[in-house]
């Protein structure tokens, strides 16, 4: 077994001196001790010069003869030797060469593509037919509704719309809850299209009323992020014409057309909008249950006047 060894050593031996592929298979796959041993073995060296005859020894005494034994009882058969197995396991690295060795089929196996919708490739709301968080090729993330892009609610009070210049253009809150998507983001989509306004309204009683507006935009931060609004149809009158034209208001940017006080401070806390002198409606103003002034609170003046606050409210566009 052991000159099938070397044999089978040598004919890897051959293979690798003539096939570079084989060579990088045969180190992988013979990689046993018997088999490298071999293949490292070196030429045999020349046949050193006969020495001199030593002197004779002398002659030993005469061994006693031994009683020849008897025949032993049959042995129990043995497990196989280390030796055989390694034969086994070259007979399986030498297929496994011969499998690596053999060219690949040439059959063309047929090949399936998945395609996977992700909200990501939406380019807008209205061409989405799934509501929820979407986030737009620009990369904006939106709340989608029916068609719509919802960029203001109002729920409970759980976000403070208190805010400064900065955020009112950035935007704030969380998406699925209250949040205001920002006027810089507002702009952008409402800039080169012709777009519509929806707002919903409720009050503390679950009464809803609605506001269409067949045209609506807001300029840049350059211009002030003026409203364009037209075209009012519904059910809760058309408390935002009033304030078309008009530039956003915070408390430390007041764009409003009052001289003496600043409207986005003066009725029960901080709030951005578009006021005038001062308002009919301003959805932004401090969520509260019952009003602590005239005018404090969600307004939303021809449904419910200045005393009675809102409770929910969505501001939603869709563009062509």
């Amino acid at each position: 077994m052991r000159g099938v060894i070397l044999l089978l050593s040598l004919a890897c031996y051959v293979i690798m001196t003539y096939s570079q592929q084989c060579r990088q298979v045969l180190t992988t796959v013979c990689n046993d001790d018997v088999i490298n041993s071999s293949l490292l073995k070196r030429d045999k060296g020349d046949v050193g010069r006969t020495g001199k005859s030593g002197r004779p020894g002398a002659k030993g005494d005469p061994g006693s003869k031994e009683v020849p034994a008897g025949v032993g009882e049959k042995g129990m058969k043995g497990n196989s030797s280390a030796l055989g197995s390694l034969g086994t396991d070259i007979v399986t690295r030498l297929a496994k060469i011969e499998e690596l060795l053999t060219p690949p089929s040439t059959t063309t196996m047929a090949t399936t593509t998945v395609t996977t919708t992700t909200t990501s490739s939406i380019t807008s709301c209205s061409t989405s037919s799934s509501n929820g968080p979407h986030t737009l090729t620009s990369g904006v993330e939106v709340y989608c509704e029916d068609g719509w892009t919802i960029f203001q609610r109002r729920i409970d009070g759980s976000v403070d719309f208190g805010r400064q210049w900065d955020d009112y253009a950035n935007g704030f809150g969380q998406i699925e809850g209250e949040f205001w998507l920002g006027l810089d983001n507002i702009h952008e989509m409402t800039r080169r299209r012709r777009c519509r306004l929806k707002i919903e309204l409720w009050d503390f009683d679950g009464n809803q009323r609605h506001a269409h507006y067949s045209s609506f935009s807001i300029k840049s931060a350059k211009n002030l992020y003026r409203l364009r609004v037209s075209g009012y149809t519904g059910n809760a009158g058309d408390s935002l014409g009033y304030h078309n034209g008009l530039p956003f208001s915070t408390e430390g940017s007041d764009n409003d057309s009052f001289n003496d006080i600043n409207c986005a401070t003066h009725y029960g806390g901080s709030q951005g909008w578009w006021f005038r002198s001062c308002l009919y409606s301003t959805l932004n103003g401090v969520w509260m249950r019952q009003s602590s002034g005239r005018a404090h609170g969600i307004i939303w003046y021809y449904w419910k006047g200045y005393d009675e606050p809102l409770k929910e409210t969505k501001m939603k566009l869709r563009c062509d």
